[in-house]
């Protein structure tokens, strides 16, 4: 149901990616669905909801998400609603209790946190947010609050690896060279590598970045992939906080 990182789990944090094994959902968004963006049940998602909160250990109530956009936004949890458009959001222990997430099925999961339990943040990067860099704004936002980007670890999770991201060549385009592969003429981009690289490029050493999971266009019993499956299909939750 739950996929974990040693490097947040040694913090003592609640944390996860869940996976599509363990829900009520059915047909396409069987069964874990955590999104109730593309026509499941609702009351499916949130029973859905209420075991990953029951396994993880974290009250719904303090449960943050905001509304994807495919952007560079970065939002503080106690500042957002529902409504807020940001593809990155983040919680300061002097916030009080709260589990920061985002939604994906493909698209880049980033969970950080620093090693003094000040701050905890979820990252959605698609390609589009990765070629923004929504990363760095996220670790823009936390440094504003005094973190020091060495004390930060990161988990990446479950999504679409470079041999399943076929894309055109406008696409390939807005990456660098290192992260596009070609095969049999075509271009792939490896967003696993190029997340990593923007980690690094704003301090993060390079043992505190951790993968986490597996391709999600490769394992249909296991991870929702739009791109596998196309749309009205289920989404994994990447979440973080105390």
């Amino acid at each position: 149901m739950i996929e974990l990182s040693d490097n947040l789990r040694a913090l003592g944090l609640v944390h996860g990616f869940t996976t599509r094994e363990g829900g009520v959902s059915s047909g396409r968004y069987a069964s874990l669905n955590m999104g109730g963006k593309w026509g499941d049940d609702p009351r499916a998602v949130a029973e859905n909801r209420a075991r990953v909160a029951a396994r993880a250990g974290f009250s719904l109530a303090d449960l943050k998400l905001v509304r994807q956009v495919h952007g560079p936004a970065v939002a503080r949890a106690a500042e957002a609603t529902t409504d807020t458009q940001a593809d990155a959001v983040w919680c300061h222990r002097d916030d009080g209790p709260c589990v920061v997430a985002v939604l994906t099925a493909d698209c880049v999961p980033i969970l950080l946190a620093d090693r003094n339990g000040t701050v905890a943040c979820a990252v959605h990067s698609g390609w589009r947010g990765t070629v923004a860099r929504v990363v760095e704004q996220a670790v823009a936002a936390l440094v504003s609050v005094g973190v020091e980007p060495g004390a930060l670890v990161a988990a990446i999770g479950p999504c679409i690896e470079a041999r399943a991201f076929e894309v055109g060549e406008e696409v390939a385009a807005a990456f660098p060279g290192e992260v596009v592969t070609y095969q049999d003429g075509r271009a792939h981009v490896d967003l696993v590598a190029a997340v990593r690289a923007q980690l690094l490029h704003v301090g993060l050493p390079a043992d505190a970045i951790e993968r986490v999971g597996g391709c999600t266009h490769d394992h249909p019993a296991r991870y929702f992939s739009y791109r596998r499956d196309g749309a009205q299909i289920g989404q994994m939750m990447a979440f973080v906080g105390r």
